[in-house]
């Protein structure tokens, strides 16, 4: 999922755990709480599970392929094969226009591809990557650092200097002109911490994560020097650099430029138009193996298209896996905006992200399609509670209602992994996955089943 500012909301949402709880958002614009900023059975034949060892191809291959198989197994959702396919995709980041990425929509494809289904992989561009790494240096040491979206490429040096969060307490007192601050992440958006900084003087700016692991955003804003973050492991040693006032290096490049990415898209052989699309994104933020985040919810995804292929393809009904929304939202945007331009919108989508850990099954959305979803979870005996995003928060789903589709939203609501280190598929529930699949097929299968009867 994907945390955003309030110059941000309508492109991303990650779920991201904040300081002092936990709120749900995807790549990070802010450091506020308001506007911070994913098996087949033991029994399974292997073309049931593709592995990734089997697609080291780093060059995607856009196109339409038909299908390879037919469904195997009952028509209703199985946790313990969604367990498989996030344990697979789990094994690397799967971060928008690298190889992983591309392996990652190979496997996917092959899964739906099996199913029944022809697939397509859908390449699209997009502006203002924020995972392309850059370096801190100090000490003769150089330490990877990520560049925020709106931050310009470039080299500069000085003396670092410590200011806190960046607030007017954290400069008071402190000599920035030609040097180099270092701020800790937290409390203050990204654009203000640097318009603090840029008022005072500075030539570049450092952030140091508040929690483990490395992070990046979005400035919201043209910069006009570099400003890059770190982990909080790797930061440590730049923050006391920065306290000790000694000399520091950035070295960032831009992240202006057009990115490839890739969508998945699962659609009944001969089937021309989506009437209802489940869908979840499957990329992942760089040295965070992503398993809750979401290849909890690609796995549920692609659950859902096998055992509703298990008795036979409905025709219109589609599944999808978004890349790039780790990034904003890029690729449930671009197949909102291609849809639009074909006259071929669902009559609704449902988007699973972060549903492999948590106390229940989360409902967000508004209206009779969310009203409905926890209807029905009660009628299979599965509690769902009504949730929501926090302010200035989204996912995939948000692409759809912007374009006035209604949406439903599932999650298992425990976000305090993701975007780390620590998002790793041994913290993954088989029942909370099934769980969440359970609620999400009773949702598809009504609706499906009353559109079939206006017909």
């Amino acid at each position: 999922m994907r945390p955003a500012s309030l110059a941000v909301l309508t492109v991303s949402l990650s779920l991201v755990a904040v300081a002092l709880g936990v709120i749900a958002v995807r790549v990070l614009s802010g450091d506020s709480p308001a506007e911070n900023t994913a098996f087949a059975l033991a029994t399974a034949t292997p073309q049931d599970t593709p592995t990734t060892e089997a697609l080291a191809s780093p060059t995607p291959t856009p196109g339409i392929s038909g299908p390879t198989g037919t469904a195997a197994g009952p028509a209703e959702h199985e946790g313990a094969r969604a367990l498989a396919i996030v344990q697979e995709l789990a094994k690397e980041p799967r971060v928008s226009g690298t190889a992983g990425e591309v392996r990652a929509a190979e496997y996917i494809s092959g899964l739906f591809r099996s199913y029944g289904y022809t697939t397509e992989l859908m390449q699209f561009e997009f502006d203002g990557d924020r995972f392309r790494a850059g370096e801190v240096s100090l000490a003769g040491r150089a330490i990877e650092a990520l560049t925020l979206a709106g931050s310009p490429g470039g080299k500069v040096q000085g003396t670092a200097v410590y200011v806190g969060l960046a607030d007017t307490a954290g400069i008071a007192g402190k000599d920035l002109e030609g040097k180099v601050a270092v701020a800790d992440r937290g409390t203050l958006n990204f654009v203000d911490k640097y318009g603090n900084v840029k008022d005072a003087g500075a030539i570049g700016l450092v952030l140091v994560n508040n929690r483990p692991g490395p992070f990046s955003g979005n400035l919201t804003t043209l910069a006009a020097f570099p400003v890059v973050s770190v982990s909080q492991e790797d930061g440590a040693a730049v923050l006391e650099a920065a306290k000790a006032g000694q000399p520091i290096a950035i070295d960032a490049p831009s992240t202006a430029g057009l990115t490839k990415a890739l969508n998945v898209i699962a659609k009944p052989s001969g089937s021309s138009e989506c009437k209802i699309l489940v869908g979840g994104h499957f990329d992942s933020v760089p040295s965070a193996p992503g398993a809750n985040d979401n290849a909890s919810g690609t796995a549920n995804v692609l659950e859902l298209a096998r055992a509703a292929a298990a008795d036979g393809l409905d025709d219109g009904l589609c599944f999808a896996a978004f890349g790039a929304e780790e990034s904003g939202l890029y690729g449930s945007k671009a197949l909102v905006t291609r849809m639009q331009a074909e006259g071929a919108l669902p009559r609704f989508m449902v988007n699973l992200d972060v549903t492999g850990i948590g106390k229940g099954v989360e409902v967000i959305g508004e209206g009779q399609l969310a009203r409905d979803a926890i209807a029905r979870a009660a009628a299979i005996g599965i509690p769902a509670v009504a949730s929501q995003l926090p302010a200035n928060s989204g996912s995939d789903h948000q692409s759809f209602n912007d374009a006035g589709v209604p949406t439903v939203f599932f999650t298992s609501g425990d976000f305090s992994t993701i975007h780390s280190p620590q998002d790793v598929s041994a913290d993954i529930s088989e029942a909370m996955l099934d769980q969440v699949g359970d609620v999400a097929l009773a949702q598809v299968e009504q609706r499906h089943l009353e559109r079939r009867d206006r017909l």
